[in-house]
């Protein structure tokens, strides 16, 4: 019984033997060649790889097997294959249209790899296809600064943020301060203060530390735009019955009449105010902005100066609408939004909203 019992048992590991030796043996060239032409052509090295083999097999029975090219571009990474990883996982997608979670993966590869060239191109495909995805904007943000498209990285770092949702406390520092970096990479280092400022501004109790204040009053010393400490506020009434706050401001020296939201990014305006107060109507691109009447599309550009009462400030992000976007209200000239209000303190209580100057922590 138990010579039949290890004969068998030979027999059987002589049997699966022989199906999995074709990875030592056989040209994998020639034995997949239907795969090579939808994830690309892989070293023969790379091949001889026993789990490489399997997970080509599952691919020529099942060309868009999600889990298989998952499995292979995890593999070919282990084994120091990382371009063919990230080229295989694009390509796979671009055949079978899915996932589009392999996309994010590819571009990460390419970052890691420093083509940023390649990178640029397939997160530009993952952004055609998840247009709302704020991964597919950050990503496709970071591969366009290392290629050292500024402006376009601009508008995609800030796509992510306004994708994010209502509640943007829970974005990362790294996007903020990504975009920060890409402002002073186009010497606009005023601006840079912006999105450093926007990140405190959501959550200033642990946000308002030397570090941030650092990096604030660094980037604000070189462009030669450092903030007024002189204690100075406005204070706003706050009408339950109108259910916003209007204020009067002046944008490079044009009155409006703005509302105060600390929910909006940016000060916006249409492009008709942009006109009469001289904001360039494209400068950096177009970002996305997220309103009660849903996505809105505006051109980011930026104020030379923003007045609020006795408080003031430069070279201000600004979005411009078109003017055939739904309006502001009757008699709304914009939104004072957080690329201004973020350099502010801005409290609400008995009945106001106050907005003062900030003071150093000692």
């Amino acid at each position: 019984m138990f010579r039949s019992w290890c004969v068998t048992a030979l027999l059987m590991a002589a049997s699966a033997g022989s199906a999995h030796a074709g990875y030592l043996d056989e040209n994998p060239d020639e034995v997949f060649e239907s795969v090579y032409e939808r994830i690309g052509t892989l070293p023969v090295q790379a091949t001889r790889d026993p789990d490489v083999w399997l997970r080509l097999q599952e691919l020529k029975r099942e060309p868009c097997d999600q889990k298989s090219i998952e499995g292979l571009a995890a593999m070919l990474d282990r084994l120091g294959y990382r371009r063919q990883a990230a080229e295989g996982l694009y390509k796979f997608v671009l055949s079978c249209g899915a996932p589009v979670n392999a996309l994010h993966r590819s571009v990460d590869i390419f970052l890691k790899l420093t083509d940023y060239p390649k990178a640029v191109e397939v997160a530009d495909e993952y952004v055609r296809r998840a247009p709302t995805n704020r991964e597919s904007h950050y990503m496709r943000g970071l591969a366009l600064e290392g290629a050292g498209d500024y402006k376009r990285a601009i508008v995609d770092y800030s796509d992510a943020v306004e994708l994010f949702g209502a509640d943007k406390r829970g974005i990362s520092s790294r996007v903020f301060l990504h975009m920060a970096s890409a402002y002073a990479a186009l010497k606009e280092f005023c601006e840079a203060t912006a999105p450093i400022n926007q990140y405190v501004a959501l959550d200033p109790a642990t946000r308002d530390t030397s570090q941030t204040q650092r990096i604030i009053a660094d980037y604000e010393r070189q462009g030669n735009c450092v903030s007024s400490t002189e204690p100075r506020s406005e204070r706003f009434p706050l009408l339950p019955k109108q259910g916003v706050v209007t204020v009067k401001a002046e944008i490079n020296g044009v009155r409006g009449l703005f509302i105060l939201d600390t929910g909006a990014s940016y000060v916006s305006v249409k492009s008709a105010f942009a006109s009469r107060a001289r904001i360039p109507e494209k400068a950096t691109g177009e970002v996305t902005l997220i309103s009660a009447n849903g996505q809105i599309k505006a051109q980011l550009s930026k104020a030379d100066k923003v007045k609020l009462g006795k408080l003031e400030a430069v070279n201000v992000p600004v979005a411009v609408q078109a003017d055939g976007e739904k309006g502001f209200g009757a008699g709304i000239d914009g939104l004072l939004g957080m690329s201004f209000l973020s350099r502010f303190d801005v409290q609400m209580a008995s009945g106001s909203i106050e907005v003062r100057t900030r003071q150093p922590k000692k």
